[in-house]
Formats: structure tokens, C-alpha cells, sequence
């Protein structure tokens, strides 16, 4: 009964507000990156869903934050001019809220600021994944939609927060040429796997008033629901591909057809069959395993929507890699310490 209530609440729109909603520049001290607003975390949509959020969702501490001000003096921007950076948003992330970011970084003295949006229905299911790697390898972006600016260079610094993780793996799997020496891992790495999907939705649910769903719905039948789900979008990934692929590659050359035929096969095939295990097997190596890549995972060791297990694991095999993996600890909420406690995060990437 709640698992059928749950799924009547939150249909499976793969959609819910989140992230720093109430965000927002004072007009009366723009300059000094004045936050104001409503909570942190905006409360969903009527309709929107939980049981299937991705993973990457981003979102801040429960709370309000009105009255609260950027520390202007934090971390004086006093480390030269002309460093770049590639910013993965969370899911659902405003405009606002990221001009938001992009000032913070350019007062920081970052003058290059590239600010990537992380849409949730293209990140959060194997369907979603198909259609991003398709859109790279035709179009040389993540959705026909999209424009923007240009990212297929070399950036100093590529800072993920939440689900933002999730964009950079699935650019990188379809060869997008994004360089980077330095990679900030902010309340991430969320792996492309149900379970970490249902963790996430239930911390929400758990901070925003809907406990008796995660009461009443046990997480075993939880996670075998948000399976299920994924399977089944895979195996219609796995139809489609098969019935359309000469019309959905039409015009590549042999050479990029091939790999994508082979790369989309993959996902979908271990997705349809829940062989979630070789799928983030895959995105660690892809995204970690850079020779000279210095990482910092900057995250909250009690943030409920991320399992800090993996982090510590993923870290391990960062070091395995040949590359540097750090962490900086922080008590803000999910994805808040750039707005709450920038120092932190700008004292760690200092040496860029």
C-alpha cells in the first residue's frame, strides 16, 4: 500500500525542485554576494518525483537562510587572473542560482567561468544516459537543445556538485574533449546505481515532511522498485536501439558509429540485466583515471543523500590510479558550502 501510494504521489516524472532555491543576489549588496531568500531546499512541485529522483538531485540543508551573507573578506581573491573553470550544476538549478556561482568563482579570481546545467531528465536513467551519448557524439553536446559555451578544451579547475558528477562521466564516456588536472567532488560522487538513487529520495522525503513514506515503505522493496523501474527503461533503450540505430547514426562516420553502437549497447544491456556494479566500475575509471589528476572531495561526513563509504573507497582507488585525492571536511548542507563556507572550498584549490 505505500509503495502504491509513494508511486501515486510522485509519478515518474524524474523531476522535483531542489538545490538552493531561495538564493538569490541582494540588490542591495550585490557587490558583496548578499544571499537572500526562502529555504534552502524549495519543497517539490505538486507532482513531482521523489521514488524516482536521480540521484545527482541537488539540494541544501533543510532550513531557512534569510538574513544570510556571503562572507565578502573569505578567501580574498588574490590568486592572479585568467583561471577557468567547468562547473557541473545539481539537478534543477535556477539561473539565478547559478549566475549566483558564477560570481562567486569570478570573485575569487577566476575569470574564465563555464557553468554547465546537469538536466535531470537526460542524467538520472539508462534512458537518459542513451539519449546524452547520442546527442554528444551527433551534435558535440549533451542535448540538441543546448548551446552555451564551449567545452570541449582544457579547464584549471572542474568543480561537480551533486548530480553534476553523473554529466561529467557520460561527457567523458562519449569522448568529449574536456581536460582538467583539478576536479572538485562536491556532496559526490552520487553513482549511477538504483540504490544510491532510493538513499537520496529517502533523506528528502526524511527532511521534508514525508516520513511516513519511507515509515511505511521498506527499503528493500524501495530499492527493488527503483531496479525494476531502470530495467525496464534499459530493455526499451535495448528495443529502440536495435529497431532505429541506422536512423539515430545516420551520418557518422564508421569509426564513431561503431563506438557508440558498442558504448550504448553496454549501458543498456548491464542496466536491463542490473549489472549496476560494472557501470560504476566504469564511470570511476573513466572520470578518475587521469594521469596528474589532483581531486578533492569536499562533503558533509553525516550528508544523508551520499554514502560516504564510497567516497572513501573511490578515493583509495583515485591513489591507485596515480593521481592525488584529498578530502575537506565541512558542516554545511548538501552543495552549501560554496554559498555558506566558500573559504573552504577555495582554500583547497588554492594551488591552481
Amino acid at each position: 500500500i505505500a509503495g502504491v501510494a509513494a508511486m501515486c504521489l510522485m509519478p515518474a516524472t524524474h523531476s522535483f525542485t531542489t538545490g538552493p532555491a531561495g538564493l538569490c543576489l541582494s540588490p542591495s549588496a550585490a557587490g558583496r554576494g548578499a544571499l537572500c531568500g526562502r529555504s534552502v531546499m524549495a519543497p517539490p512541485p505538486v507532482g513531482a518525483s521523489l521514488i524516482g529522483a536521480g540521484t545527482g538531485a541537488a539540494v541544501g540543508r533543510v532550513g531557512r537562510i534569510g538574513g544570510l551573507r556571503m562572507a565578502a573578506d573569505e578567501g580574498a581573491a588574490d590568486a592572479g587572473k585568467g583561471k577557468s573553470v567547468l562547473i557541473f550544476a545539481w539537478f534543477h538549478a535556477e539561473p539565478k542560482q547559478l549566475e549566483l556561482v558564477r560570481r562567486i568563482y569570478k570573485k575569487k579570481g577566476f575569470t574564465d567561468v563555464v557553468v554547465q546545467e546537469s538536466p535531470v531528465h537526460q542524467i538520472s536513467t539508462p534512458r537518459g544516459w542513451y539519449q546524452t551519448f547520442i546527442s554528444c557524439i551527433k551534435d558535440g553536446k549533451p542535448s540538441k537543445e543546448g548551446g552555451g559555451e564551449e567545452i570541449r578544451r582544457r579547464f584549471d579547475v572542474v568543480h561537480c556538485m551533486s548530480g553534476g558528477f553523473l554529466q561529467l562521466y557520460l561527457l567523458l564516456a562519449a569522448k568529449m574533449p574536456i581536460e582538467f588536472d583539478r576536479l572538485v567532488m562536491d556532496s559526490t560522487p552520487i553513482l549511477p546505481q538504483p540504490k544510491a538513487f532510493v538513499r537520496f529520495a529517502r533523506a528528502y522525503m526524511n527532511d521534508n515532511g514525508m516520513t511516513v513514506v519511507p515509515k511505511l515503505l521498506p527499503l528493500r522493496l524501495h530499492n527493488g522498485y527503483q531496479t525494476a523501474r531502470w530495467s525496464i527503461g534499459a530493455t526499451y533503450v535495448r528495443l529502440k536501439h536495435k529497431g532505429f540505430i541506422k536512423k539515430q547514426l545516420k551520418g557518422l562516420d564508421p569509426e564513431k558509429f561503431e563506438a557508440t553502437n558498442e558504448w550504448t549497447r553496454w549501458a543498456a544491456r548491464n542496466s536491463a540485466r542490473n549489472n549496476y556494479d560494472i557501470i560504476v566500475d566504469d564511470a570511476i575509471n573513466t572520470v578518475f583515471n587521469r594521469k596528474g589528476l589532483h581531486t578533492t572531495f569536499l562533503y558533509n561526513k553525516d550528508d544523508k543523500y551520499i554514502d560516504t563509504n564510497e567516497i572513501k573507497e573511490i578515493m583509495a582507488k583515485c591513489e591507485s590510479f596515480g593521481g592525488r585525492a584529498d578530502e575537506v571536511l565541512t558542516k554545511t548542507g548538501h552543495i552549501e558550502t560554496i554559498f555558506r563556507k566558500p573559504k573552504l572550498l577555495f582554500d583547497a584549490i588554492g594551488d591552481v
